[in-house]
């Protein structure tokens, strides 16, 4: 997503997301939630659910909550849930504002020290509760109740944004099968190996953007929909003011290393260059690779994000075939199918997870992100250094190499769900865009009416 998909999703990756809370630790009653619809619920919630009775669009549009908030100046998000199974809507521990968390818990308030810190408020709520709690933050010297809420079949929560705020680097997911607390969960427990639905709110007068992101993964709990409500549509923009929906089935449309899956795309080449205003450029696109033990070939003397546009301008002076020589390849046609709980993840079985690029690779080879076998796959924003050359992994670097969306995970997705993340520096085709002014509808089970995959 244009400004946080990229890095966070890398951070959270390293890092590992984070864990709980839940609605009987401070989310029904919460005088940060801006409206409870129909109720949140406790308890434990199971996996892969779909849309309700035959004829039915779902639970939530049978109990008259699928559409947007109220239009009253107010922004929200609006967070529902249109499965027959219910949810857990999981947002990011460290990035989210206290507006949009419940304030109950039993250690909201708690004395800390370690700012933006788990260590403390974890021992705190553990001490306090009688099931894990996961993760905790520390936030400006108090421990914070994390945003997680579980919402039952055909019910919703709306998180209110107080007059003037904004909401950077939103980003959330959906789980199943956690504990009382929204921690433990058999799938989802943390944004690793996970998809995530992603927002930056400006403040008034700015821009929402948003997105569904599956660059690390899809499961089996991950069908959502997202869409703006309010703000002035541009019929010659089909990402202004709209929104869509994914519905990929893990188990019946993720690779599983056969030919009965759309394979990795053709590529791997020399990338064309062009001299503008007395620079050496690349020249369109360099296309796709499908060889992750390989790469396109860069030409020496190459200069990225001339001007500093769209990043920090740099440029290659090593050898054009530098990246051909080292990388773990997952093949034309790639097994993707694996069964994940608990962050760990075996192949086969009764798949609730279909891997991504970056990910197949972390897990197969049983390395972080920016290892050599890994790395034009990951493209974690770091630089590296090659016979004295430093070659940076941004996103024109990795663009480049051709690897990252050399797959036949984006291959596959993308034919599903055309307008979804599968690789992290996909902005022009997968980032929507409205005036801060709107309010933010998210659905789990999408109805594809209302949340198509395709504009």
């Amino acid at each position: 997503m244009r400004r946080i998909s990229a890095a966070l999703a890398l951070l959270l990756l390293a890092c590992g997301g984070d864990d709980a809370s839940a609605p009987g630790d401070g989310g029904a009653s919460d005088a940060s939630i801006d409206a409870i619809v129909g109720d949140a619920i406790a308890g434990d919630a199971f996996a892969d659910a779909s849309a309700g009775d035959a004829g039915s669009r779902g639970p939530a549009y049978d109990a008259g909550t699928a559409g947007c908030p109220a239009q009253d100046g107010t922004r929200r998000i609006k967070l529902v849930n249109n499965c027959t199974e219910a949810r857990w809507f999981k947002l990011d521990g460290r990035t989210t504002p206290a507006f949009a968390r419940p304030t109950t818990c039993a250690w909201a308030g708690a004395a800390c020290t370690d700012n933006e810190g788990v260590g403390q408020c974890t021992q705190i709520a553990k001490a306090m509760s009688s099931v894990d709690p996961g993760n905790v933050y520390c936030k400006a010297g108090a421990c914070a109740c994390n945003p997680y809420y579980e919402i039952a079949p055909g019910k919703a929560v709306e998180l209110a944004l107080p007059a003037g705020a904004a909401f950077p680097s939103g980003t959330a997911w959906l789980a199943t099968g956690c504990n009382a607390l929204g921690a433990a969960c058999t799938l989802g427990d943390q944004a690793a190996k996970n998809s995530v639905f992603e927002w930056t709110y400006d403040a008034p007068g700015g821009s929402l953007y948003y997105d569904v992101s599956a660059v690390n993964a899809w499961t089996t709990a991950s069908a959502v929909g997202m869409k703006s409500c309010g703000g002035a549509r541009n019929p010659n923009d089909k990402f202004h003011c709209t929104g869509t929906g994914c519905r990929f089935d893990v188990r019946a449309q993720c690779p599983d290393g056969t030919a009965s899956f759309a394979g990795a795309p053709n590529g791997c080449i020399t990338c064309p260059i062009k001299t503008v205003n007395g620079k050496q450029v690349i020249d369109g696109s360099c296309g796709p690779c499908p060889n992750g033990a390989s790469s396109n070939r860069v030409p020496t003397g190459t200069t990225f994000n001339a001007n500093n546009v769209g990043g920090t301008e740099w440029t290659w002076q090593g050898a054009p075939d530098f990246a051909t020589a080292f990388g773990f390849d997952e093949g034309v046609h790639a097994s993707r199918r694996f069964t994940c709980t608990g962050g760990t993840c075996t192949s086969g079985g009764n798949a609730n997870t279909c891997l991504g690029g970056c990910d197949l690779c972390t897990v197969t080879k049983n390395v972080p992100p920016d290892d050599p076998a890994c790395i034009k796959y990951c493209c974690p924003d770091v630089t590296k250094s090659y016979a004295g050359a430093s070659y940076r992994y941004d996103s024109a670097g990795c663009t480049a190499l051709g690897v990252q969306r050399g797959t036949d995970y984006t291959a596959t997705l993308k034919a599903a769900c055309p307008y979804v993340y599968t690789y992290g520096y996909e902005d022009h085709s997968s980032t929507f865009i409205c005036e801060a002014s709107a309010s933010l509808l998210v659905q789990a089970c999408p109805d594809p009416i209302d949340f198509p995959s395709s504009l």
